[in-house]
């Protein structure tokens, strides 16, 4: 079965992942939005989402990354550039990747800045649509493609917002 969620919140989409497989369905593949799931025995498994450190969409030590969550009894199911679907089967404990506020935080700043290096590249590319709607004003795809760039710039600028919000809580909790 096939199911479409392209959010930009990790911890949405892993209490979405959950939530299935409480259902009965395991999480198989993703790509682009489409998740691929099988049946499953409800909540086998718990899933978690990581952002493993790097540059851009390149991942530090990928391999060294999969072989200690391996160690870990936690399986690496998806990777798409340097984020990653993980799961661990229920009967073998929690499972809980960043247990710390400061963990917490660090991810977090990972994932503002690859949203805001996404921004930038977003931002930038919509250059060519600006122009062809200031030399074309009247022209419907011009301003199809001004209003795509602005729809997506304001999602990856809520998710950049939700981040810092998420940042700000965790940097409160920490020095209470």
């Amino acid at each position: 079965m096939i199911r479409w969620k392209f959010t930009f919140d990790k911890d949405e989409e892993e209490a979405w992942l959950n939530d299935w497989c409480q259902k009965g369905w395991a999480m198989t593949k993703f790509f682009f939005g489409a998740v691929t799931f099988a049946p499953c025995q409800p909540g086998e498994f718990i899933y978690q989402i990581d952002l493993i450190p790097g540059r851009f969409l390149e991942a530090n030590d990928y391999e060294g990354y999969v072989i200690f969550m391996d160690e870990m009894g936690v399986e690496v199911l998806q990777r798409w550039g340097r984020w990653v679907y993980l799961r661990k089967r229920a009967a073998d404990g929690p499972f809980i990747l960043y247990t710390d506020a400061a963990s917490k935080i660090e991810l977090y700043r990972r994932i503002r800045r690859l949203f805001l290096w996404a921004l930038m590249v977003e931002f930038f590319c919509s250059f060519s649509a600006w122009s062809m709607l200031l030399r074309f004003p009247e022209d419907m795809f011009a301003r199809g493609l001004v209003g795509l760039y602005i729809v997506l710039i304001a999602v990856v600028l809520r998710a950049v917002w939700r981040c810092s919000w998420k940042i700000q809580a965790l940097e409160r909790q920490q020095g209470q």
